[in-house]
């Protein structure tokens, strides 16, 4: 089988103009001048805040368009999107009340008493100062600041994660970067700001009740270099915070977006960052998320270094979640269909290796990229499912034997290690559509072709 090459290719050219279009009306010092996404946003904020020019606002041409002190709201939203500015916008932004650092304190307080995860994994030590009061003594600048006001007026739990984030990528990088205090601050930061790009992107794309296809997918993917650009300059931030930022959904396979980096060119700060965000995620999915950790830890172990991993499969260990009543664990005979599609499709899966090593001898460097990391990615889930036992039996005989144990613990972990490999399946075909829409159209057909024989819908 063909081995997996590093890929950390640039972004395809349609993407690199979508970037470059959102680029364009994401800040103020672009020909488009204002995002009209983003200044709608300090418009909302401004219904119940305070909300001020933090400095004037001058014009390209040299017309100040808004005093220091200033209000900014409805009134002068469409004066703000006519011009283009001398400074960014989002540097000019003054919020009260608004996020500040003290008020991370009960935040992470709260956290902590809520889940589980973040308990297991940020431990006290006694050399070090509480992480919940670390973060509530950090200094942001003002500019900072404002983002995280106006990213929390999104959701009210959008502070919350920030906070989470950022406990969690501190307290990991106290542990593999230990006595490095200036970069345990960097990712804090960063845990902060890892999502204000989404302060520039269509709300309803953001929309948790919306199925999204491949276009507007698209549109989300460049949430972390939005945010990247936006730091970069900005006060308080820096190279360093972006950096981690444009990271933040990257994986070590290579498996990731924006920008599919892998190996050496996903640094450690940003592994550390993605990790966070990963985490927090299962922290607020409710469902077992100790164990969930584990499990996805050891089903696709390519996706973070190994000291990474281990750490959360420390944690797991020595805090597992709350036993699971008999009562209330699934029913396994719910998972029989479930396990019979996931063993259906790997077998396509491998009925197909012949017909996609052929297409990778043939293929052009960016086609080839595509199959690759895609056979890579398959090649782990197809190990992944083999190494549970699953496809070992008929589904009903070893769901029989499973039941008879009478183990609510095991119904569990057998229903979520399901639900896992299921998500992998949809995420693995919702970003290899991505990549294949970058593609030229013949090369772009293949994509499509294997997708179908993989699902079993060629022909149909």
């Amino acid at each position: 089988m063909l081995q997996r090459t590093n890929i950390a290719d640039p972004l395809p050219i349609r993407l690199q103009e979508l970037v470059q279009n959102a680029h364009a009306t994401m800040r103020s010092d672009s020909p488009q001048g204002v995002s009209p996404h983003y200044l709608d946003r300090v418009v909302a904020t401004a219904q119940a805040h305070e909300v001020q020019a933090s400095e004037d606002i001058i014009a390209g041409n040299g017309i100040k368009l808004l005093a220091k002190g200033a209000r900014i709201d409805a009134g002068v939203r469409d004066r703000l999107l006519q011009h283009k500015l001398r400074r960014p916008l989002e540097e000019c932004v003054s919020v009260t009340p608004g996020v500040i650092p003290a008020g991370f304190e009960p935040v992470a307080e709260n956290l902590l008493s809520k889940h589980a995860l973040l308990r297991a994994l940020c431990v006290p030590d006694d050399r070090l100062p509480a992480l919940p009061k670390w973060l509530g003594a950090l200094t942001l600048s003002l500019p900072v600041q404002s983002l995280l006001s106006i990213y929390a007026q999104e959701h009210e739990d959008r502070n919350g994660h920030a906070v989470g984030v950022a406990m969690l990528a501190t307290s990991l990088a106290r542990r593999l970067l230990p006595g490095e205090s200036e970069r345990h601050r960097t990712l804090a930061v960063a845990g902060l700001v890892h999502d204000i790009g989404e302060l520039y992107i269509d709300p309803a794309y953001l929309r948790r009740d919306v199925h999204l296809g491949v276009e507007q997918w698209r549109h989300i993917v460049t949430h972390p270099l939005v945010g990247h650009r936006v730091l970069c300059e900005m006060a308080g931030a820096g190279p360093a915070v972006a950096g981690a930022v444009l990271l933040h959904h990257e994986r070590l396979d290579g498996f990731g977006y924006p920008r599919s980096v892998g190996g050496d060119t996903f640094v450690l700060d940003g592994q550390i960052l993605a990790a966070a965000e990963w985490l927090m995620a299962l922290a607020e999915s409710g469902a077992s998320p100790l164990t969930r950790a584990g499990m996805a830890a050891r089903l696709i172990p390519g996706e973070f270094n190994a000291a990474l991993l281990e750490t959360v499969s420390m944690a797991a260990r020595r805090s597992p979640d709350t036993p699971v009543e008999l009562a209330s664990a699934p029913r396994l005979e719910q998972a029989v269909p479930r396990i019979a599609r996931l063993a259906g499709t790997l077998q396509r899966f491998r009925g197909s290796l012949a017909w996609i090593d052929g297409r990778i001898a043939q293929a052009k460097p960016a086609l080839r990229a595509v199959l690759e990391i895609g056979l890579q990615r398959m090649l782990r889930i197809q190990a992944s499912f083999s190494s549970t036992g699953l496809d070992a039996h008929s589904p009903k005989l070893l769901l029989a034997e499973l039941a008879a144990l009478g183990d609510p613990g095991v119904y569990t972990e057998i229903m979520m290690l399901i639900g896992e490999l299921e998500w992998r399946m949809r995420e693995l075909e919702r970003e290899q559509r991505l990549r294949a829409d970058q593609l030229q159209v013949p090369d772009r057909a293949v994509i499509v072709e294997l997708i179908d024989r993989i699902k079993g819908t060629a022909g149909v």
